[in-house]
């Protein structure tokens, strides 16, 4: 059965991050989100490249929040940006590395206060393997038709799958039917956690999947509200209002009503209940990071 893990490479230089990415693995899928594979044996790693940072921090936010591990690209002379997507890093709990040709002091003391001081610092990547954790759902990006399938859908596994499974889809609460399972256009009996996949749909139409964001399992936990504790960065400072929450590489409106260090969310859809998500402002003025905080369900 195939494993994996997911593998963000972050950069507001697009040329250094696709050069970054092709050094862990081969280009599979050249779109706004270019995704790298590399296989050995059974665990198949993913890589994921934004290619509109920094335009749209959406975009970046969730891809790193799809990924166990990031790589930053920090150039010599850095910017805003770097700043933007070391709390985008902080946010999200991503483990990961920095590759630079910066002093490793400078480096230590531009992030100093952040889990990004004690990142492992190269000139290239090094390699990496591991596995998702199960969080009890699966990530869809595309949902389309294929003749003589059916209903098909691409996205990430982050729990395990069998042909057969029964997950409803979310935000629609429409229960589905897993009918066949697909690994780099191989059919698979089953897939467990970090995988990229096309699944077809038993008893579904297309109309019924298209703005479908993810499938969970039935144990999971889904909710529309929750309260829950804050983490505001003090350099972006919000009030209560309405801001995007990303996690599992969705991202929603919610509205915030934010008391000391708690906070009450109401969201715009029903969601999983994640460890934690990122907060949003694309709002911010230019310059300033968008990326707020995150919040911790209680």
């Amino acid at each position: 059965m195939y494993y994996g893990n997911i593998i963000s490479v972050i950069s507001s230089d697009k040329e250094k991050a696709g050069k970054i990415a092709e050094s862990l693995g081969k280009l599979h899928e050249n779109e706004k989100l270019r995704i790298y594979y590399r296989k050995k044996g059974d665990y198949i790693r993913s890589i994921l490249v934004p290619t509109e940072y920094p335009e749209k921090i959406l975009q970046a936010a969730e891809a790193v929040s799809l990924s166990s591990y990031c790589v930053l690209y920090l150039p010599i002379v850095p910017s805003w940006t770097e700043g933007e997507l070391a709390l985008l890093i902080t946010s999200a709990g991503c483990k990961g590395e920095i590759i630079t040709e910066m002093p490793e002091s400078d480096v230590r003391k531009l992030f100093k206060g952040l889990p990004l001081e004690e990142f492992p610092i190269h000139q290239t990547p090094e390699e990496f393997e591991g596995k998702e954790e199960d969080k009890g759902v699966v990530y869809i990006d595309k949902a389309f038709v294929v003749k003589g399938v059916g209903v098909v859908i691409t996205g990430f596994s982050y729990t395990q799958v069998k042909v057969h499974d029964k997950l409803k889809a979310i935000p629609q609460n429409k229960e589905v039917e897993i009918k066949s399972i697909q690994v780099l256009d191989e059919d698979q009996e089953a897939v467990d956690t970090g995988i990229r996949i096309g699944f077809a749909l038993r008893n579904v139409r297309e109309d019924e999947m298209k703005d479908s964001l993810l499938l969970v399992k039935n144990e999971v936990k889904t909710v529309k509200s929750f309260s829950g504790e804050i983490f505001l960065f003090p350099w972006t400072k919000i009030e209560s209002g309405n801001y995007h929450l990303v996690a599992n590489g969705v991202s929603v409106m919610a509205n915030l009503k934010i008391n000391g260090s708690n906070v009450d969310v109401e969201l715009s859809n029903e969601m999983p209940l994640s460890k934690r998500f990122i907060v949003v402002n694309v709002n911010a003025k230019q310059g300033k990071p968008r990326i707020a905080g995150y919040v911790i369900p209680k």
